[in-house]
Formats: structure tokens, sequence, C-alpha cells
């Protein structure tokens, strides 16, 4: 349900031609619009870049990285190519690792050691830590943290759909959300 909206709002941000590159717990906010509850902001667009960068204004030093390593593509890590709104997904399925485990896809005690593992390190399968996750949610979520870009979900409407079409997809509605708050 909130993977769902925070696809809707990378797919705004994607369709004017904007790269978030900095997806993680901290910049998925739910909020309270009206009378509407669990309706999620995606925050912090600091470290956006357009899609085509005709004239880049570098915000980092050359050859720096810009972003939260537990959850930052194996692209954006080694710097030798331009994220793309794959980098966006596959953050966003390291939040939904988050959101499932409780703990990020990989975990280190140096930054330098987290972006390695992101690079080269096979990810855990989130049932390894909570057996009582849907399958069709794993595969979903381990999609998006394929370590070739071209392995994951093209865009972010591709990547709702498939969190649409996943069996407990209808677990949560705004309905509920209002009853529970």
């Amino acid at each position: 349900y909130l993977l769902r909206q925070a696809c809707e709002a990378l797919g705004e941000a994607h369709a004017a031609g904007l790269i978030h590159r900095d997806i993680k717990p901290g910049n998925v906010f739910i909020a309270q619009r009206g009378t509407a509850y669990d309706v999620v902001k995606l925050l912090d667009f600091g470290l956006v870049k357009p899609l085509l960068d005709e004239q880049p204004i570098h915000l980092t030093a050359e050859g720096g990285i810009a972003g939260s390593p537990l959850f930052m593509s194996p692209e954006q890590a080694l710097g030798d190519r331009e994220p793309d709104n794959r980098s966006d997904i596959y953050a966003l399925g390291a939040v939904g690792y988050y959101l499932l485990c409780g703990r990020p896809p990989f975990e280190g005690d140096r930054p330098l050691k987290v972006l390695f593992a992101h690079v080269h390190e096979p990810v855990v399968p989130p049932s390894q830590y909570r057996p009582d996750i849907p399958a069709d949610l794993e595969q979903v979520i381990l999609r998006c943290l394929a370590k070739a870009p071209e392995e994951r979900f093209a865009e972010v409407e591709s990547l709702g759909a498939a969190l649409a079409a996943c069996r407990d997809a209808s677990g949560w509605s705004r309905e509920q959300a209002a009853r529970w708050w």
C-alpha cells in the first residue's frame, strides 16, 4: 500500500525528467491529508538530477558519491554510469526490504563496505528474516534489488502494477487506515 503510493510520487518526478537519487526511509513520509490517512509524501529532492542534464550543476565533488549508502543502487555506488529511474527503483526496493525486514538489504560498520555489498554481494531474501513474507511480494522486492539495472523494473509504473498484483495487495486501504488512526 505504501510502496505503491511511493511509486506514484516517484512516477511524477520521473515524468518531469527528474531522478531523486536519495530514496530512503527518512525521505518517505507518511501523513494525513484531510480525511485521508497513510498518505505517502516523498521528501528531500536535494540530490535530484535531471535525466537529460544538458548543463550539469555539480552539487557533489567530482568523483564524490551522492546518496545514502544503505539504500544506494550499485551504479550509484560505482559512479561509473549516470543513475536513471532504475536507480530510484533499486532504492525503493531497498526501502521495501527495510519495511519488510526491519533492516536494510546490506549493513556494515563502514559506508564503503555497504557500497561494496550493494555492488557485489547477493541480497539475502527477506523470507530468511521473516518467513511469513508472501512469496510474490518478496519476488517484486528482489527484482527491484537486481544488481543490473536492466533486470529491474523499467519504470515505477511497472513496479506499482507488480505490487498491486500481489496476493495481499488489498490487505490495507484508506478506509482501514482511517479506522486505525
